[in-house]
C-alpha cells in the first residue's frame, strides 16, 4: 500500500441480468473495486506513483522545489490533484472545455489550480506545455509533468493491481490456471500496460489473456490492431469521455501485438444501460468508461466470443471496475434517453406528436 493509493477489494460478484444461461453454469466473476481509490479511480495508482517518485528525487537533490503540472479530461487530473494534496505539493491542471463543471470543482477543491483551455485533451496538453510550463521559474522550480497514461512510472504504479489480484485469488484458493481472462477498459492504454507488466512479473502474461474494451467512437485501440499500425482519430464521438483519447501509447500497441490481446467494441447506449442496471442491482454508480468492462460480465456471449472459448462454472474472470468521477446518475439517465431517441428517429419518420416519457423509459432498463 502507498500513501498515494489504496489496496482495493477484489470481490466475487454475481450478475443476475445475464441472459440465456442458468446461474449454476456461469463462470465466477471477481470485480476489482478501483472506485475506492483516493481519487475514485485506478488513476491514483499510476499517477500517484509517478508524482511520489519524482518528488522524492527532487527533494533528494535539495536544490529546487517540485511542482506538478498535469493535463487531463478529468479523472487523471483529479488523481494528480489528490496525490498532490496528500503530498503537500503545488499542482496545476489544464482541462479542455469539454470537461464537466462537476469535475472541475472537484479538482479545485483539492487546492489545485485549474486552467480551462482547448476543445479536447491534446489541445489542453499543448497549452500546458507551451503557455504554462514555459513560464515557470526553473531556477527555483523542478516541474513534474504528468501525462494521463504514457509514462513507465504510471504503468509501474498500475501494475500493483495485478499483485493485489493474485494475492486475493490465492487466499480464495483460485488457481491461476482457472483464470480465463482479465477484462479492462482501454483509453490511452495506461491501465492495460500496467496489467501486462504485472502479469509479466508473475510469469502469467502468456497464460491469462487480457480483453480490452472500448466504446464505439473512441475505439482507437481496436482500429490500430485491425490495421496493424497505430492510428490517431481526428474526432472522438463516444460519451465515455474517460476513454476519449485520439491515440494509444506505442507501448500499448507493442504489448497488444506481442501478447495477442483481445479487443471488444461496445455501443454507448448499451454501456449506459449496463451502468444503470448495475446501479439498480448493487446501489453503486459507475461511469461509462468503467461500465464498458462490466458490460461483458452481463453479456457473457460477447466475452466468450472475444476469448474464443465457452466459459464454465469452474472458470474465473477478473473485471477491473476502474472507477471514475465524471458522470452522475442523472447525467447517464438523460444521455441514454437522448441516444435511444436518436436511434428511434433514425429508424422512423419524425413524428411531432410522439413524446417519450423519461420515467417509463428508464423503468424498462
Amino acid at each position: 500500500m502507498s500513501v498515494v493509493y489504496n489496496k482495493t477489494p477484489l470481490l466475487r460478484q454475481f450478475f443476475p441480468g445475464t441472459k440465456s444461461r442458468k446461474s449454476n453454469s456461469l463462470p465466477q466473476f471477481f470485480l476489482k473495486y478501483e472506485c475506492l481509490q483516493p481519487s475514485g479511480s485506478f488513476k491514483s495508482r499510476g499517477i500517484g506513483n509517478l508524482i511520489l517518485k519524482q518528488a522524492m528525487q527532487i527533494h533528494k537533490k535539495g536544490t529546487k522545489r517540485p511542482e506538478v503540472f498535469a493535463s487531463s479530461g478529468g479523472n487523471a487530473g483529479y488523481a494528480a490533484a489528490v496525490a498532490c494534496q496528500r503530498l503537500s505539493l503545488p499542482c496545476t491542471v489544464v482541462v479542455p472545455t469539454a470537461t464537466k463543471q462537476r469535475m472541475i470543482e472537484k479538482i479545485k477543491d483539492t487546492g489545485a489550480n485549474v486552467i480551462i483551455d482547448g476543445a479536447f485533451w491534446k489541445e489542453a496538453d499543448q497549452y500546458l506545455k507551451k503557455s504554462v510550463m514555459n513560464k515557470i521559474n526553473k531556477n527555483e522550480i523542478d516541474p513534474i509533468y504528468v501525462h494521463p497514461f504514457d509514462n513507465p512510472l504510471i504503468w509501474e504504479g498500475h501494475s500493483s493491481i495485478v499483485d493485489e489480484i493474485m494475492d486475493t485469488l490465492r487466499e480464495q484458493k483460485v488457481q491461476p490456471s482457472n483464470i480465463k481472462g482479465i477484462v479492462c477498459s482501454v483509453g490511452g492504454g495506461g491501465l492495460y500496460n500496467g496489467i501486462i507488466q504485472g502479469l509479466e512479473r508473475h510469469k502469467l502474461v502468456d497464460k491469462i489473456p487480457v480483453v480490452g474494451v472500448e466504446t464505439e467512437g473512441c475505439h482507437v485501440f481496436n482500429t490500430s490492431l485491425k490495421l496493424g499500425k497505430q492510428v490517431e482519430f481526428e474526432k472522438i464521438t463516444s460519451i465515455a469521455t474517460s476513454l476519449a483519447t485520439a491515440s494509444i501509447s506505442a507501448k500499448t500497441f507493442e504489448n497488444a501485438l506481442k501478447y495477442g490481446t483481445r479487443s471488444v467494441i461496445v455501443k454507448d447506449a448499451d454501456v449506459i444501460e449496463t451502468c444503470l442496471k448495475y446501479t439498480k442491482d448493487y446501489n453503486m454508480v459507475t461511469e461509462p468508461a468503467c461500465g464498458a468492462s462490466i458490460h461483458l460480465a452481463y453479456n457473457i456471449d460477447i466475452l466468450e466470443n472475444a476469448l474464443g472459448t465457452k466459459l464454465t462454472k469452474d472458470d474465473t474472470v477478473v473485471v477491473i471496475a476502474c472507477g471514475g468521477s465524471s458522470n452522475t446518475l442523472q447525467d447517464m439517465e438523460e444521455t441514454l434517453l437522448r441516444l435511444r431517441s436518436e436511434e428511434n428517429a433514425a429508424m422512423t419518420l419524425p413524428n411531432p406528436f410522439l413524446k417519450v416519457n423519461k420515467e417509463t423509459f428508464l423503468k424498462n432498463i
